[in-house]
């Protein structure tokens, strides 16, 4: 023995008491950390006082029988910023621990660079308590479901409530997280097999206890919900459902689960499967009686997603085949959580292999370290199965024979974790045997011959919650819902910055959430928020980076000046100024390395942290060809997207400019291909308009937005097409380019005409106007006058309305601009209805029709056609009225036109009520009110609640048709639609008459007959 002068501080207070203990015959103390922390030494209670020593004790029995260090004691003690001598106070506790505890010394041991506690499983309830869990779990794999209930009925007696009662501080209660998750996990094991041993009706009373604490917890729901249909209590098990719906709803705005809703439809129908399958018996290996060993790493307490790749992974295992080896590999971009789910799956899985476990890091992406070679790794595999190191061959040849030799014959779970190629792990594949390996890689590993793939994505939302509850725990999540979701969000589903992103804030407890989704929010600075003491999703990314060869780390740089998310082959070959199939190819092996997504057949994604990633290096690492590249793909959009307006509104003036201009682009061939080019490059176009204005590039900026607006038409993303096209006004002035003005003005008024700012388009048409007449350029100022035309009309000028449409008419004429001729005969019939001259109306709309047929227009044909209708409506020739409705509608929707549909809609509605077919009106009506209040296109909806008003009024609906009338009115005044405020009046009016408000009535009819004389609008149009 060492004499006391030569002993460390600590181990002299150990010394000291040694005589003393070693003749102590009394009992060992007994601990219980499930609850409030109890130590108790026969049948006395010992005190152990203030919160450093319990949380210390508490942290290394959690731990029990492994070493805890230093540092993660002074973590678990101090909740801030610990105090410089946190370190002595620990060791000052640990003293004072050892002399309060009986058998304290020989409790709590130094071991290396920390402490351990050693206590034997009765001693501890938290051993106990796993003990029999395992207990139960083996009994299940034996198909003895008894014993399996009273195991586990004995370990959920042990539990008291949360570890030191919730008070533990952050390290202590994320512990208690987990452990909290697996005494739910086993206490729903338990209800499972009750069920099935028909013991619902004893069940229910604890399972609605636990519900109420855990209310958004959906398996334990579906558990209640079993046991009450298996009492007897149908009704109670669908009114439960009831109740989880409202919950979610209320408190995170999401409906329930697929497992929990389709369980909810099979109640309904008491589907027979409700029956539960007898469990299967697990078939084990016999043990070997030698020690073996079990080298895998700490399985992380609070593991949360994944659930489905974990169930592929433990399915998989369970399908071997006898006598050859299983190996599966995860595959996925860094941070992704391969480690942590090959890590969880193998402790789940590791009782099935009796010959022992193994984990090896490959060091495939690890900063500062070579890749192992299958040498190195083979040597570090053998050593942890307790091969001597004087065992080991010391050439390759030897060494793969030594390492094929040990497992041959054995049943062993070996976890290869980041691997960089195929060729690192070919040779650690045993030859034969029936073992499990678990590869995990950035790459897909392609060349192993017989591995079965899996690649991780980024998590479902509701698993990337669970990761931040269970760090921050629940109350704080739940004080910040939407910031909550904006925070994963900003994550992408990426495992490594949810961690991040929890961690920073549970090290900042004053912090809201809400600050750090405002600093993540600064896209410049997002990627050095997600770091935390030298691991960041930056790092992991950089990694795959720098492995790549110069030439496609050359490539990626170039892809990075890409605006947008979502990218095809044609982007890619435009900014690599390359053919389309080359391109297309190192999509593929940017993919292959996970820098990439594969969405479907040419078309790829950039996670979001993954292009904050690549727009930092594209930055950082500027070269001459980059203003190049950017260049060609904005030349590759433009081309592209007129060519697709052309295709689709054809007879629409071409605009003829002196700018550069890149590849041609095959024209398309169908107006199907067309819109559906638009609509999947919609983002980046908006994006690209203003990527080009920040290069310089003006003309592109000044020219793309055109199209933008043409798209937007027909799918009614008017808010966003507009911004895209003031910068367009802004790109034209300063390019001094009068004709491009004019023509983003044009279509800037139109888009705010589309969402009912009326003032605003005239402003804009009025300044258009002008420019035309200053460039003396006739065909522009015609356009622009029937645009100006169309304005008048929504704020109630129809005189002026008449007028210019009658004038930019004949100018289109004479012109021959056979789009704007139907064009202005479409809105001029509109006009012509509300000014009573319906046989003038009806022959305008007929021979705009006929117009866009000629030249295959469909957009255009479908108000044309519906303003026909109203005319012939007018006439009294109802059915033929709804004959041009439909005609509409079918159009509509074959273009696919949210912004006119409801409109449309509504138009049929009043045909078929003024034919008295109600019920069809009615629906056609309800149909028109759902599209509109989906719709961003604002113009038409004061007109569609005039159509739900008149025919609930026709239905004597009353009540009804006056709230869509206020509606209408609301709207109509706001927008300074004149005439379709004047209709709301007249409508209120005959409603309020039909109530018996003669007074009221008489007051809206006032108003409205103001209106309508201050419009011209004479009685037979009211």
């Amino acid at each position: 023995m060492c004499p006391i002068s030569s002993l460390t501080g600590e181990d002299k207070v150990r010394a000291a008491t040694s005589d003393h203990i070693e003749g102590d015959t009394g009992p060992r103390p007994e601990f219980a950390v499930l609850g409030s922390l109890e130590v108790r030494c026969g049948r006395e209670l010992v005190s152990v006082n203030g919160a450093l020593q319990r949380r210390v004790l508490v942290m290394l029995l959690l731990e029990a029988g492994r070493v805890v260090p230093v540092s993660r004691l002074v973590a678990a003690a101090w909740n801030d910023e610990p105090p410089d001598s946190a370190e002595h106070q620990v060791r000052k506790t640990v003293a004072k621990l050892r002399s309060r505890i009986p058998h304290g010394p020989d409790i709590i041991v130094t071991d290396g660079p920390g402490y351990r506690a050693d206590v034997e499983p009765d001693q501890l309830d938290l051993l106990c308590y796993q003990g029999l869990l395992r207990q139960a779990r083996v009994a299940l794999e034996a198909a003895e479901p008894d014993r399996a209930a009273a195991r586990l009925r004995e370990a959920l007696a042990l539990w008291r409530g949360p570890v030191l009662s919730g008070s533990g501080g952050r390290v202590v209660d994320a512990a208690s997280t987990a452990l909290e998750e697996q005494r739910l996990t086993a206490a729903e094991q338990l209800y499972d097999l009750s069920i099935d041993a028909g013991e619902a009706a004893e069940i229910t009373g604890e399972l609605r206890v636990l519900v109420d604490e855990h209310p958004l917890r959906e398996t334990l729901r579906a558990r209640l919900m079993l046991a009450l249909y298996h009492s007897g209590q149908q009704a109670a098990a669908l009114d439960e459902f009831a109740r989880t719906r409202e919950h979610l709803a209320d408190e995170l705005g999401i409906d329930p689960g697929a497992e929990l809703t389709g369980l909810h439809e099979r109640i309904l129908r008491q589907d027979p499967s409700l029956t539960r399958p007898e469990r299967a018996v697990v078939a084990r290996a016999p043990r070997r009686t030698a020690e073996v060993p079990h080298a895998l790493p700490f399985d992380v307490p609070d593991f949360s997603g994944r659930s489905a790749e974990l169930e592929w992974v433990c399915d998989a295992a369970g399908k071997a085949q006898e006598g050859a080896p299983t190996v599966l590999a995860l595959d996925g971009m860094g941070g992704g959580g391969k480690t942590a789910l090959a890590i969880r799956a193998a402790h789940q899985l590791a009782e099935q292999y009796p010959d022992g476990s193994l984990f090896i890091d490959l060091h495939g992406f690890t900063p500062g370290q070579t890749p192992l070679s299958a040498f190195q790794a083979q040597g570090d595999l053998l050593a942890a199965a307790g091969v001597p190191s004087e065992e080991l061959p010391t050439v390759p040849a030897g060494r793969a024979a030594r390492w094929q030799s040990y497992m041959r014959g054995r049943r062993m779970l070996l976890v290869l974790d980041n691997a960089a190629a195929s060729e690192q792990v070919r040779e650690l594949i045993p030859a034969s045997s029936d073992s499990l390996v678990l590869i995990t890689s950035r790459p897909r590993l392609t060349g192993l011959d017989g591995a079965e793939w899996i690649s991780l994505g980024a998590l479902p939302e509701p698993e990337s919650h669970q990761i931040l509850r269970n760090t921050l725990g629940a109350e704080r999540v739940e004080r910040e819902p939407v910031a909550a979701r904006e925070l994963l969000r900003l994550c992408g589903g990426l495992p490594l910055a949810v961690r991040i992103a929890a961690a920073r804030l549970a090290n900042r407890p004053q912090w809201t959430v809400q600050r750090l989704v405002e600093r993540l929010r600064d896209h410049d600075r997002r990627l050095d928020e997600l770091t935390s003491e030298g691991r960041g999703v930056a790092g992991a990314l950089l990694l795959s980076y720098q492995s790549m060869p110069h030439e496609q780390r050359t490539a990626f740089r170039l892809l990075g000046r890409h605006p947008g998310r979502y990218l095809d082959a044609e982007e890619a070959a435009a900014l690599l100024d390359t053919d389309v199939l080359t391109a297309e190819d190192v999509l593929e092996e940017l993919v292959d390395v996970r820098l990439l997504e594969a969405r479907e057949p040419g078309v790829y994604a950039l996670h979001d942290l993954v292009r904050s990633f690549v727009q930092r290096v594209a930055q950082s690492q500027k070269a001459p060809e980059d203003a190049q590249a950017v260049r060609r793909l904005m030349d590759h959009y433009l081309i592209a997207a007129e060519h697709a307006c052309d295709t689709l509104f054809p007879g629409r003036r071409t605009f003829k400019d002196a700018g550069e201009q890149g590849q041609g682009h095959a024209q398309f061939d169908h107006k199907d291909k067309a819109l559906q080019w638009l609509d999947q490059h919609r983002e980046s176009l908006l994006a690209a308009v203003d990527a080009a204005y920040h290069e310089g590039l003006l003309w592109h900026a000044a020219r793309l937005p055109r199209e933008l607006g043409f798209h937007s038409s027909i799918r009614a993303y008017d808010a966003s097409a507009n911004a895209a096209l003031e910068t367009g006004v802004s790109a034209s002035r300063q390019l001094g380019d009068r004709s491009l003005t004019r023509l983003n003005l044009m279509n800037l008024a139109m888009g705010k005409w589309r969402l009912g700012q009326l003032s605003e388009a005239v402003v804009r048409l009025e300044e258009a106007v002008d420019l035309s007449r200053q460039m003396d350029d006739v065909h522009s100022e015609a356009e622009c006058r029937a645009r100006l035309g169309q304005a008048c009309n929504s704020m109630g000028e129809l005189e002026r309305a008449l007028h210019l449409c009658q004038e930019a008419n004949v100018r289109a004429q004479e012109l021959g601009f056979t789009r704007l001729d139907g064009s202005s005969l479409s809105t001029l019939s509109l006009v012509q209805v509300r000014l009573g001259l319906f046989d003038e109306a009806a022959a305008s709309a007929e021979r705009a029709v006929a117009i866009f047929d000629s030249i295959k227009e469909i957009q255009l044909s479908v108000d044309a056609l519906s303003n026909l209708s109203q005319a012939i409506e007018r006439l009294g020739r109802f059915e033929e009225a709804l004959a041009w409705a439909d005609a509409a509608l079918e159009r509509c929707q074959r273009m696919s036109m949210p912004s006119v549909l409801p409109l449309v809609l509504a138009r049929r509605a009043d045909v078929l009520a003024r034919l008295g077919e109600l019920d069809e009106a009615a629906d056609s009506a309800d149909h028109a009110l759902a599209k509109a209040t989906s719709s961003t296109d604002d113009i038409h909806r004061a007109t569609v609640h005039l159509s739900v008003g008149r025919v609930r009024y026709a239905q004597g609906d009353l009540e009804t048709a006056q709230a869509q009338q206020l509606l209408a009115h609301e709207i109509a005044c706001r927008m300074e639609l004149r005439y379709e405020e004047a209709c709301a009046l007249w409508g209120l009016g005959r409603t309020a008459e039909a109530q018996g408000d003669a007074q009221l009535a008489q007051q809206h009819r006032s108003a409205a007959d103001n209106l309508f004389s201050l419009m011209k609008v004479p009685e037979n149009a009211r």
